[in-house]
């Protein structure tokens, strides 16, 4: 009983079914031991509310972003025009924070849509993935996740060169402002 419960739960997220009401989601694991426990009936509603706030959420800042995969501009050093823009960009980044820095080919993506350049790296001997985010909507776009970071005084000192990175990398491309011009016009080419 409980797997048919379990299997028509799962549908329902699969075919991101929105269910309006109490009525519904009782309908929908009805006849089965589940519906006999209303802690998970209780759950159950607060999960698939998350879900559907979670995915009405994604849509909204993908669409409103333009954020998608075939919108954007990878710039790797390759790049006819713009590949010394990257070399000087991980170069600058490097030299500041001044740690063993790993960037990706798609470290530098620029988003036209939203005019925006995203540079992207890791220093895996901390464990920290950075992201600059030049147009970000707070005007300050600097952004780290770490798992399991130890707050040491030296880790802590390599945030703050993260930091500055950051602000060294933006104003240089405050500076040289022709570069966003250069990139969205190749963009429209594209």
């Amino acid at each position: 009983m409980e797997k048919d419960a379990t299997k028509r739960i799962l549908q329902v997220i699969r075919e991101n079914q929105k269910l309006d009401n109490d009525k519904e989601i009782e309908k929908l694991i009805e006849g089965t031991e589940v519906s006999k426990h209303k802690n998970f009936l209780t759950e159950f509603k607060e999960l698939v509310k998350k879900y559907e706030k979670k995915n009405l959420n994604e849509e909204v800042v993908s669409s409103a972003d333009g954020n998608s995969e075939s919108d954007s501009m990878k710039i790797t050093k390759n790049t006819p025009q713009f590949g010394d823009i990257r070399v000087s960009q991980e170069e600058s980044v490097k030299k500041t924070i001044g740690e063993c820095i790993e960037m990706g080919e798609d470290a530098l993506v620029y988003y036209p849509n939203r005019k925006d350049l995203v540079l992207t790296g890791k220093i895996n001997s901390l464990n920290i993935v950075f992201q600059f985010k030049y147009n970000d909507p707070s005007g300050d776009g600097c952004y780290v996740w770490a798992n399991g970071l130890q707050l040491t005084e030296t880790n802590s000192r390599t945030l703050g060169k993260i930091r500055d990175a950051f602000v060294n990398w933006k104003n240089s491309l405050i500076e040289n402002s022709d570069i966003l011009e250069k990139l969205q016009k190749a963009s429209e080419k594209k």
